[in-house]
């Protein structure tokens, strides 16, 4: 079975999902998880969700323009943490993800006039993860990983 990276974009109330193509040339957006009061059973949605080989993780960390760390980093550093349990074997790389939410407004032409439903529905969420995936494909990380992976 072919590998692909996932991206994730985790939030308080959705985690964006997106993965790499089976080429891993572009990110493809697999939707959005409305997280529940359980880390657990949002965990076990996610897996259910990921129903192929993983080859890493791209986690977005919020990264402030002065470079210090967002004040909902330990929420994501929990996530991450539960997330490791469960894929042991798998690599984790932290992927900066100043701006990404604004990028999704403009990739998916959100207005003032459609925000409210598109908030609700998670597109933002689930677009910013694909920003998320393609910073860490221009990455060399991504590179380093993409070469592993031919050599297979």
């Amino acid at each position: 079975m072919i590998k692909r990276v996932v991206s994730l974009d985790i939030g308080m109330k959705f985690v964006g999902v997106a993965v790499t193509d089976p080429t891993w040339n572009f990110p493809v957006i697999i939707g959005t998880l409305q997280r529940k009061d359980s880390i657990k059973d949002d965990l076990e949605r996610l897996s259910a969700m990921l129903d192929f080989d993983i080859a890493a993780f791209a986690i977005g960390h919020p990264i402030q323009s002065n470079g210090v760390e967002g004040s909902f980093m330990p929420v994501i550093r929990g996530f991450e943490r539960r997330l490791k349990e469960i894929y042991e074997n798998v690599p984790f790389f932290g992927v900066d993800e100043f701006l990404s939410s604004k990028e999704a407004l403009e990739i998916k032409n959100i207005t003032a006039k459609n925000y409210r439903e598109k908030k609700r529905s998670g597109v933002i969420d689930s677009t910013a993860a694909a920003v998320i995936l393609e910073r860490f494909m221009d990455s060399a990380d991504f590179k380093k990983l993409k070469e592993s992976y031919k050599e297979i």
